[in-house]
This record gives C-alpha cells, sequence and structure tokens, in this order.
C-alpha cells in the first residue's frame, strides 16, 4: 500500500518510469554489451599507450582536444524515433501489470532524498523571499496565478477589440465631404449668432471662417519644406491632437504654420502682385516668442478673438478625426518623426492610439483590481495581535513577487502555451488552474525563480520592504 495518492495520469507515468528503468538496468547488466564496451576500451588504450612509445604524445594530445570539441556538437548519425506517448504507455500497460507506485521505483532512501531536496527547495525561497508563513506562500500561488490569467486574457480582449491594427480608410468620409463641410458651416453659424448680437462684429467672425493657416502647403517645396504631400497634418502641429489645442489656436490667430520641429513660417493670404486670394507659406521665419507676442496682443485686441480661434481649432480637429486620412498620433511626430510618418502612413491614427490607450489602460486597472482583490482577502487571514503596518507589507511583497514569476517564469509559459487546447479561453482557464494545483509545478516554479535572475533583480526591492519592518 503506497503512502502517496496518484491521478489516472500519474499511474500511467509510473508504468512507464518502471518499464524505462528496468530497461535501463537490463541495459547494464547485458553481459555481451559490456564485454564489447570493455573490449572497445581496452582498444583504445592500448593503442593510446602504443603512440606515445612512439612520442606521438603530443599528436595524441592534439587529437583527444579535436574530439572532444568535436563531441559537443556532434550529431546523432541514426536519431531515436520519438513514439507518441498513447504507444508508450500502450507497452508500458503489456509491460507492466497491475498498479505501480512510487515504492516500485525509487528506494526508501531516494524518496527521503526526494522530500529532503523539496524542503531545501521551499527553505531557499522562503530565505530568498523573506516569506515564510505558509498562508502567505499559498496566496502568493493564488496572486501568481490571478496575474498569469490576466496577462492570457488579455490577447483575447485585445483581438476582440482590434489592439495595434490600423484603420479601413473605405470606412472614412473624405477631408472634403459635403457633411462634414455642412456640420463645420453650421456649428460657425450657431456660434456667430450667439455672440453677433452681443459682442457686435469684428475680427473674431474671420477667425471663425477663414482656413486655418496650418492646412497650407503651397510654397513650402519654395523654401526646402517636405510636408509629405497629403499626409502634411503630421508635419504641422496645428494638427496634433494635443499640441495643436496651443499652437493650432496661437496659428489660427497670428496667421502662422508651426512645423514639427518647431519652426514657424508666416502664411500669406494675398498675392503680393496681383492683390488676388492667394495662401501660400512665405520664406518669413517667425520667432517663436515674436508669435506667441503677437498671439498676446490679437488676444487684447478683442475678447472674443481667442475663444473664436479656440473654437475653430476644435471643430478643424473634429472634422478632420473621421477623415480618410485622420489625425497623427499625438506628440509622435515631434520626437520621432521617422516612426510616426510609418504609422500614419498605414493608416494609424490618432482613434487607432487612443483606442490601444484604453485598452492598455483597461488591462491596467484589471491587474490592479486582482491585487485588490488579493490584498483584501489576504487582510482577512490577519489575526488581531498582528501589527497592521507588517501585514500590509507581508501583502505588497506577495504581490510584487507574484507579478514577477507570473511575467518573467519560463516553466509558467511553457506549460501553457504547449497545450493546443489553450487556444479556447475556458480551456485555458481550467489549465491555469491544475497548474497552480500542482505541487510539483510550484515546485518547479520556486527552484527556478532561485536559479534564475527573477531572484537576483529583485533581492534590492525585497530588502526595501524588509527594511521596512525595522521602520514600522
Amino acid at each position: 500500500m503506497s503512502r502517496f495518492n496518484y491521478t489516472d495520469e500519474e499511474m500511467q507515468i509510473n508504468k512507464v518510469l518502471k518499464m524505462g528503468q528496468d530497461m535501463s538496468k537490463d541495459l547494464l547488466l547485458d553481459e555481451t554489451l559490456n564485454t564489447s564496451r570493455l573490449s572497445a576500451d581496452d582498444s583504445i588504450k592500448s593503442s593510446i599507450m602504443s603512440l606515445k612509445e612512439l612520442k606521438k604524445d603530443k599528436e595524441v594530445d592534439e587529437l583527444s582536444t579535436q574530439i572532444e570539441a568535436k563531441g559537443k556538437d556532434r550529431k546523432f548519425e541514426h536519431r531515436p524515433q520519438l513514439e507518441e506517448w498513447e504507444t508508450i504507455h500502450t507497452g508500458a500497460e503489456e509491460y507492466v501489470s497491475g498498479i505501480v507506485t512510487l515504492e516500485d521505483i525509487l528506494s526508501e532512501t531516494e524518496i527521503q532524498e526526494t522530500f529532503q531536496e523539496l524542503q531545501e527547495i521551499n527553505d531557499i525561497f522562503s530565505r530568498k523571499t523573506s516569506i515564510v508563513n505558509k498562508t502567505d506562500l499559498s496566496f502568493l500561488a493564488i496572486a501568481t496565478a490571478l496575474q498569469v490569467v490576466k496577462s492570457l486574457i488579455f490577447p483575447y480582449i485585445a483581438e476582440k477589440f482590434d489592439y495595434g491594427k490600423s484603420f479601413a480608410s473605405d470606412k472614412r468620409l473624405d477631408h472634403n465631404d459635403k457633411t462634414i463641410e455642412k456640420a463645420h458651416r453650421e456649428a460657425n453659424d450657431k456660434f456667430r449668432d450667439k455672440n453677433l448680437e452681443k459682442h457686435g462684429t469684428g475680427s473674431w467672425i474671420n477667425i471663425l471662417y477663414q482656413t486655418v493657416p496650418y492646412d497650407i502647403t503651397k510654397g513650402s517645396k519654395d523654401i526646402g519644406i517636405n510636408m509629405g504631400g497629403k499626409y502634411h497634418r503630421m508635419y504641422t502641429l496645428g494638427h496634433d491632437p494635443i499640441l495643436g489645442w496651443i499652437f493650432g489656436t496661437v496659428n489660427i490667430l497670428t496667421d502662422c504654420i508651426t512645423f514639427n520641429n518647431f519652426h514657424n513660417n508666416r502664411i500669406s493670404r494675398v498675392d503680393p502682385i496681383t492683390g488676388a486670394k492667394k495662401m501660400v507659406i512665405t520664406p518669413e521665419i517667425v520667432p517663436m516668442g515674436k508669435m506667441f507676442s503677437e498671439c498676446y496682443q490679437h488676444i487684447k485686441a478683442d475678447r472674443l478673438n481667442l475663444p473664436a480661434a479656440l473654437f475653430a481649432q476644435a471643430k478643424h480637429l473634429e472634422s478632420d478625426k473621421y477623415t480618410k486620412l485622420g489625425l497623427p498620433v499625438p506628440l509622435l511626430s515631434s520626437i520621432n518623426e521617422n516612426f510616426a510618418s510609418k504609422l500614419y502612413s498605414k493608416n494609424y491614427d490618432e482613434l487607432c492610439f487612443a483606442r490601444d490607450v484604453k485598452i492598455v489602460g483597461s488591462s491596467f486597472v484589471v491587474s490592479k483590481l486582482f491585487d485588490i482583490i488579493i490584498a483584501l482577502i489576504h487582510g482577512l487571514f490577519k489575526k488581531e495581535d498582528e501589527n497592521k503596518d507588517l501585514f500590509e507589507v507581508r501583502t505588497r511583497k506577495i504581490l510584487m513577487i507574484a507579478n514577477t514569476i507570473a511575467s518573467t517564469s519560463t516553466i509558467i509559459n511553457a506549460a501553457i502555451t504547449s497545450n493546443p487546447k489553450n487556444l479556447d479561453i475556458g480551456s485555458l482557464l481550467n489549465t491555469v488552474t491544475h497548474l497552480f494545483s500542482d505541487i510539483r509545478l510550484m515546485v518547479k516554479i520556486k527552484q527556478e525563480f532561485i536559479e534564475s535572475e527573477i531572484s537576483d533583480r529583485l533581492q534590492k526591492e525585497i530588502q526595501e520592504i524588509d527594511n521596512l519592518f525595522e521602520n514600522i
């Protein structure tokens, strides 16, 4: 009668191990094979001695070094054929009758050595993490499992909400679509009518209806500026969903255009020779300080100039947002123009970015929610005589180590990704539950933690947390 309990799968493994053990012993005890091995060894020794007698020591040493070097990368001439598990198990069932337990495979000494090794791993893990309480260790397993679940669910959610994908331009409107122009005009009319009666006319009306200066591309080539053709929105800060509220508004008030390198040029709305309306970027460079000074003067000139400019900026960004080219990713063109250009040309715009930020933000919130749940449940196990602050430090340590193990463990990753059934989320969650209730897996994870860089990277942080005990 075995002292251990086994699942059906473990009983199968025991039979296979027993069959392999007996086959290995048969190979070791086979007299014919032993004789062949001894004969080969004697021949090699005899040859080496003969060569040394002929003063070929140097050649023998060189040859030995070469053979040893080749042996490391030597490929099998006859590769063993790996059988399917079902075939191996069937063979074991035929080879071994009845029930096979660990006592049939290991001696009592070997079993005790295994338990001793298990205890050593647990002890070292506890020393490395300073987690010695059995309840805390259990919560560490739960917390790690929850973090794994969170990271596994994320790809499913991301896929559902098109995380990282570009938009389909055929589902967007043209930049000069009549519905956009109509909505823009009606919004301007409403703003004008609301303020005209109370305030009267002024330059603020022109600000509402005139073309924004940062939409102009004519003249850019003449002064050596590449505005990317139809992708000009990426090269002008007025079109930036964040910076545009500052530079776009200032540009509208001063008739300047600010490029993504923060250089400003004056815009001309009239041909200096013919006097005809002709919007063009001029070679006149406007220093940043001068542009903002001019902006301030326009704001002082009429109290409605700034509200009108902000309104015009808001409506222009709104009208561009849902067109075929959309608006560029905020700030990126000023930081890394090449990368921003690649994204924008592949239809990845501000709306795609906003969607992805929401998904990442949601993932962060879910992760924090898991942390809160674990912390609350862990708090239920606090004894009345325990210091609350010290207990919270223990909780913090559990969460930190769980997150690190979940995100870096190759064992966990291999155990989950190697099972094709995990392609559906139900089976995946079931697998995680099974894995983290498996003592052997937990021991392997602990051993990996001890032997890998994980513990080294965490030592400083754990030490800092442990130092809190002394200060509380």
